[in-house]
């Protein structure tokens, strides 16, 4: 059995003040781990296979300083909140883009119960609130924005943020509300791994949460928003591995889509 005390340790989780399952302690988990570990898909960009264990998770988040993406984060989340004592469900969604819908069912929610309140937790999207989000429509604000459930009805709820250039809701994605297992998301796991119409496939993406925003770095740009002011500065086959260490806390590594370019 993984030992999840290592995980605490790396995400500096204060275990004697954060130790029960209440909403407290949730939201400190969420808000260390979005923290410390990286949304990316360096695995997939490089042809390695996905880290679908808890080990091979603990190695490529403890040791490597690395993250992943939802199948691999979500996955191990629910397992460490359940080590916690969480009642924790995973959820398929689907995810709405400017090019429209994704592939049906293919990202991975995760839907946390306290006290029979469900709220919404997602580790594994790369753009979601350092906290846990309620059901019941209420608005949540982060330092990258306003989020909220939408209850669509009875079977599906949208995952929402607010878009001041539109002065909207707009939909981030939507959740079958029915539990589901990774088995379930084999054929999902399988096109975003190596379909070439995957976003995942079609290009490099890694973002980090910080205090004040979010690091973000594709094979072009490396952007950093801050307090809602945004820089933007090009990415290269010379300074990536620079720009790794320093905003995502990645060691030194090659990754194919610059080396390629």
């Amino acid at each position: 059995m993984v030992d999840f005390t290592r995980l605490d340790q790396y995400l500096d989780i204060d275990t004697k003040q954060y130790h029960d399952t209440s909403l407290e302690s949730l939201n400190a988990y969420i808000r260390q781990y979005a923290l410390h570990v990286p949304f990316e898909n360096i695995n997939v960009q490089n042809g390695w296979p996905l880290a679908l264990t808890d080990e091979a998770m603990m190695h490529k988040v403890v040791d490597e300083h690395r993250g992943g993406f939802c199948y691999e984060m979500n996955y191990f989340f629910k397992h460490y909140l359940e080590y916690k004592g969480f009642e924790v469900k995973a959820l398929s969604a689907t995810v709405l883009s400017p090019n429209g819908w994704a592939r049906e069912g293919s990202h991975m929610s995760l839907q946390v119960m306290i006290e029979s309140t469900p709220y919404v937790v997602d580790v594994g999207f790369g753009d979601m609130p350092k906290f846990a989000l309620p059901m019941d429509e209420t608005s949540m604000q982060d330092v990258t924005g306003s989020y909220r459930i939408h209850h669509v009805d009875a079977t599906y709820y949208d995952i929402e943020k607010w878009s001041d250039d539109a002065h909207q809701w707009q939909t981030r994605y939507r959740v079958l509300n029915a539990p589901k297992h990774l088995e379930d998301f084999k054929d999902g796991i399988a096109f975003n791994q190596s379909s070439p119409d995957s976003i995942f496939v079609q290009g490099l993406l890694i973002t980090l949460a910080t205090e004040a925003g979010r690091n973000t770095l594709t094979e072009n740009h490396l952007t950093l928003l801050v307090n809602g002011e945004k820089m933007v500065q090009d990415t290269t086959v010379e300074n990536y591995q620079t720009l790794l260490k320093k905003y995502f806390d990645i060691p030194e590594m090659t990754i194919q889509t610059f080396e390629s370019s």
